[in-house]
């Protein structure tokens, strides 16, 4: 691109980001806001008005005191719509959401149950579903975002290693090209779900955080200087293989399930739900969960309490080893087993205060459990060529 071209591409996005900031705003303000020229600024919402990325407020007709009433401009969140798909080992969530995040509808199913018959059919079916629910045609969808879980190349569209699924170098971005009529874009799921903290949840604002998700096992997304820190080989914040426990360490001969590593190992909630039953021996419930366990541990249960403790005592380690390594602003907890952390959390701000280098606040995630999916459309917001993209 030209530099001209360059600047005017980046002015236009900058001018979009502040009616999307600070909308409902006058063309005038925008000019003071950003120090453009009246000129630059209404030549470029004049495009950004007839692409339909905003919208006017206001006729300009003269008001009771005379002079003419400005004209204000909007964001329109519904210009264009993003589909959102969070792939877990347990369920798979679909959603399609207007350009504000707004989520407009959801399809969700058990993972495990649809993989040998087609994954990625079944969210091409939802999909389809959304788009007739919703009524909008395909020519309005920007693009779809796919957290996986597991390590995945963002450049070769491929998920390296992904043990819940048993992925294997997984062509996913070109098996869902294939399906789709609009832009696909893939990346790790928590690599997504700390995108969408940052966007809409705790972490808003926030330039440097970390994401810690604990669910069938534990992972970390990372953003740095308001960018995602990926690594050498797509493997930055696999805190899983981290060892939070030298003796244990040397005596572990085997991982809760394969693919996983030693944190997980204790952290994941299969390892949760094994360490409970092996504790209860011939008193073992059928059908449990990790959620039943915390329930337990939560309801006084002695045996319950035994296993979270070592749980919570292990996640607090690691998020004391990663706030001394990364110093980020916060860490947020997502992920299913984050649903307990009001009566965890205290034991882990224990921890990190007296093993972790700084102070950092820990906090849990506020955008529920739709936090992947809309992960998945930042994702698309913030790679898809459009006016939309962020720098």
């Amino acid at each position: 691109m030209g530099n001209a071209a360059y600047i005017k591409e980046k002015n236009k996005r900058h001018i979009l980001q502040c009616i999307k900031e600070h909308g409902p705003i006058a063309r005038s303000r925008i000019s003071e806001t950003l120090h453009l020229s009246k000129p630059t600024v209404s030549a470029l919402v004049e495009e950004l008005l007839h692409e339909g990325w905003v919208r006017e407020e206001g006729n300009g007709d003269a008001g009771q005191l005379g002079g003419r009433k400005p004209i204000y401009l909007t964001f329109n969140s519904r210009a264009a719509y993003i589909f959102g798909v969070d792939i877990g080992g347990t369920k798979t969530l679909t959603a399609v959401s207007d350009l504000a995040g707004n989520i407009l509808g959801t399809r969700e199913f058990p993972t495990q149950d649809n993989l040998q018959y087609g994954l990625l059919k079944k969210v091409q079916k939802h999909v389809q579903e959304l788009l007739l629910e919703q009524q909008i045609s395909e020519d309005r969808v920007l693009g779809i975002g796919i957290g996986a879980p597991g390590t995945t190349d963002i450049v070769q569209g491929t998920v390296i290693d992904a043990p819940s699924l048993n992925w294997h170098d997984y062509p996913l971005q070109n098996e869902a090209s294939a399906l789709f009529p609009f832009p696909v874009f893939i990346d790790n799921d928590v690599n997504v779900a700390v995108l969408g903290e940052q966007w809409l949840g705790s972490a808003k604002n926030m330039s440097n955080v970390v994401l810690i998700s604990i669910g069938t096992g534990i992972g970390c997304g990372i953003m740095i200087n308001g960018q995602l820190y990926r690594g050498a080989s797509f493997a930055a914040g696999e805190i899983g293989y981290l060892v939070t426990d030298k003796n244990e360490a040397k005596k572990h001969t085997k991982r809760a399930f394969e693919g996983y590593g030693f944190l997980d190992s204790f952290t994941g909630g299969p390892a949760i739900v094994a360490k409970m039953q092996e504790a209860l021996g011939d008193k073992a419930i059928q059908e449990l969960t990790a959620k039943d366990v915390f329930d337990l541990a939560k309801s006084g249960d002695q045996t319950a309490l035994a296993v979270t403790e070592e749980v919570v005592d292990h996640i607090g380690f690691a998020i004391a080893n990663v706030i001394s390594i990364i110093n980020p602003e916060a860490v947020i907890l997502g992920g299913g087993i984050s649903k307990s952390s009001p009566w965890y959390l205290p034991r882990i701000e224990q921890i990190v205060s007296e093993f972790a280098a700084v102070k950092t606040v820990i906090k849990t995630t506020t955008c529920g459990p739709n936090l992947g999916v809309i992960g998945a459309v930042s994702l698309v917001l913030r790679e898809h060529e459009s006016a939309l993209k962020t720098f």
